[in-house]
């Protein structure tokens, strides 16, 4: 069973980063990018009957208590027609597994009102983070079903950053373009591992707790990031296997990072044209056999700051100094780059991002 875990990790991680560069291929190189692959694995999963309980497995063992600082919630949810009469086993299903219980809304005769109660649910149980997620028009009266996952992450750093560390620097969005960001400063041990021949530095920050961390992948001065980003799982699981524990003057800019996109379009851009035909999808165990509903729009937001992710922070501009240390390795964030926000214990990805333009924040 653990090995299933793996294996379904694995192909949630292998999933993320082709997902990944498909989103970067629509975006300039000063864009930033942000997702959630698990929020969308969890998604197709639930149109799938073969590994239901495999998956449910991977997810009691994801989102189980971290820690009394960290939350990490997935909240599910099954929207369908109630003109109509939906597959009970699926649901059994659906809610034993998923927790995702099945709400009749009248799609038929009043679809807007049915998009405001998606809306109002999703913004609820993200903490009003993410809000008018359908945007108007997203359903008509011939919605049958729709499915929702929704997951909110808030963590405090095991090693938090000093408010009064905070400083203004540069930061080189592109070469014609700089812009002054708040730079967060802390000199401690960390996970690191400098590529030379890769022309990367990568960079693993822990939440309280240790299971969920961020990994923040950084190219080397001169290397654009876009060679980085056709990165593919083995390269990845390479390079976070040989990163070592050592002392790191790390200096990361507060950030916020934003996304909306058609999620549609970018599998079918990847091949998965099927899903989304009326003429060649079949998806049992919902009410007949039918298409997989347009999941149109997908919107995301990040925070990061002092504190860890999400949190409140006040803001001071100090000047840093403190004695040279000739022992240490220097991570300094100050051009674009990812991160990865992940399950360390079972290497599950819960969020990537680009960050290549925190400016204005």
């Amino acid at each position: 069973m653990e090995s299933l875990k793996l294996f379904l990790s694995k192909a949630n991680s292998r999933f993320a980063l082709s997902l990944f560069r498909q989103l970067g291929l629509g975006k300039a190189p000063e864009d930033n990018i942000f997702m959630s692959p698990i929020s969308i694995s969890t998604i197709m999963e639930k149109t799938s009957d073969q590994v239901h309980f495999f998956f449910a497995k991977l997810n009691c063992r994801l989102y189980r208590k971290k820690d009394e600082t960290t939350e990490l919630i997935s909240a599910n949810r099954l929207f369908g027609d109630k003109s109509l009469v939906f597959n009970e086993t699926y649901q059994n299903i659906s809610e034993t597994v998923y927790g995702a219980k099945l709400l009749p809304l009248n799609f038929k005769e009043n679809p807007e009102k049915a998009r405001v109660t998606i809306n109002n649910w999703i913004s609820n149980k993200t903490e009003n983070l993410i809000q008018d997620t359908l945007p108007e028009g997203a359903l008509d009266s011939n919605t049958i079903l729709v499915l929702v996952n929704t997951i909110y992450f808030k963590g405090q750093w095991k090693n938090k950053f000093d408010k009064d560390n905070v400083y203004n620097s540069d930061f080189h969005v592109s070469r014609s373009l700089t812009c002054s960001v708040n730079m967060m400063y802390q000199e401690t041990r960390f996970r690191y591992r400098n590529f030379p021949n890769d022309q990367v530095q990568l960079l693993e920050m822990p939440y309280r707790g240790d299971d969920i961390t961020m990994v923040i992948i950084l190219p080397n001065k001169g290397t654009a990031l876009s060679q980085v980003e056709r990165l593919d799982l083995n390269n990845l699981t390479s390079w976070l296997d040989e990163m070592k524990e050592t002392t790191v003057s790390v200096h990361v800019p507060r950030f916020r990072v934003e996304d909306g996109f058609s999620v549609k379009e970018k599998l079918q851009d990847m091949g998965l044209t099927d899903l989304f035909s009326s003429e060649r999808a079949s998806l049992p165990g919902k009410c007949g056999a039918f298409r997989l509903l347009d999941p149109e729009c997908v919107f995301c937001g990040l925070q990061v700051n002092e504190e860890g992710s999400e949190a409140a922070a006040a803001t001071a501009v100090v000047a840093v100094g403190r004695s040279f240390n000739l022992n240490r390795e220097v991570f300094l964030a100050n051009r674009p780059f990812l991160l990865l926000i992940r399950e360390s214990t079972i290497n599950t990805l819960l969020f990537t991002a680009r960050v290549a333009n925190p400016c204005n924040q």
